[in-house]
């Protein structure tokens, strides 16, 4: 199978949307774009790449993969039928999300995933209201971390079906390893874990491009903008510098700093890492482990 280039499009949540909008903006930085029935964040020429809906429910509704082609496209989809899996192409859905085509699936765990071709871009620049300035591109949007009741159901969908490439992996508790994959430049895309009596949507990851951004949200955050998920660090085998705060809907909101690319991703060959670590990044009061 020839894998396609895929990188981390948008992701659509529910929860408390003032809270939301304080958090995203104030703390992070994205530019908010109120919507009918949503609130939208800009975070570059894209039209947005962060949605959240009001619930009282809060958590995870869909995260968006972008693919290159058409083609690729239409070859994830018959992939998908094959292996049994869901792939509704919808129109109207795909003009609700400003981009061309899109097929949607479920992955084991029951995460909708939404993959597509072709996002609007605005004329209007992007204006931060802190001045943050997002990594994305060619290296997409960043990465989300998905705990799984079933690790091997969850490997075998987004690798052999999606297509994306195993990069490395960590133990994260005795006897199991969470496993991170690459589509395309970024170090991984979507990363996967099994954590006994844990399962759901764990962390978003946006990057900007100075440190002193993230330097200046810590600060935010270690004055009481947020609770403290995780602390700031560096991590090993993608040698962030990072922080994650706690969102409003509960799970983690990773913001960071000098991810690595991989410029030729068939060369790539998978690693196993002894620690998450470099340093720092110890657990928040409010995380749940």
């Amino acid at each position: 199978m020839d894998k396609p280039n895929l990188r981390l499009g948008y992701a659509g949540f529910r929860g408390d949307v003032a809270a939301w909008e304080s958090f995203g903006t104030e703390i992070f930085g994205l530019q908010a774009c109120r919507q009918e029935g949503e609130l939208r964040f800009r975070a570059d020429e894209r039209a947005w790449r962060i949605a959240v809906r009001a619930s009282e429910d809060p958590g995870c509704d869909y995260i968006g993969l972008e693919v290159d082609t058409l083609e690729a496209l239409d070859g994830i989809a018959q992939r998908l039928r094959q292996q049994g899996y869901s792939a509704e192409e919808d129109p109207a859905l795909a003009k609700a999300r400003d981009v061309y085509r899109l097929v949607g699936t479920e992955a084991p765990d029951g995460t909708r995933v939404e993959l597509f071709v072709g996002g609007l871009t605005l004329s209007e620049p992007f204006a931060s209201p802190t001045g943050a300035r997002f990594i994305t591109g060619d290296a997409g949007l960043g990465h989300v971390l998905i705990l799984v009741p079933d690790l091997d159901a969850a490997l075998t969908f987004f690798v052999d079906v999606i297509g994306l490439r195993r990069t490395d992996s960590i133990e994260v508790v005795p006897g199991s390893d969470g496993h991170f994959l690459n589509g395309g430049k970024r170090h991984h895309v979507v990363a996967l874990a099994h954590i006994p009596g844990v399962a759901g949507f764990d962390h978003i990851y946006l990057e900007v491009d100075r440190m002193s951004t993230v330097g200046r949200a810590w600060d935010n955050v270690m004055a009481g903008a947020a609770p403290v998920g995780r602390s700031l660090g560096q991590h090993a085998n993608d040698p962030a510098l990072s922080f994650y705060a706690v969102s409003p809907s509960g799970f983690l909101f990773e913001y960071g700093y000098g991810s690595k690319l991989i410029e030729d991703p068939e060369s790539w060959v998978e690693t196993r890492w002894e620690s998450a670590y470099l340093w720092g990044g110890s657990f928040g009061s409010h995380a749940i482990r």
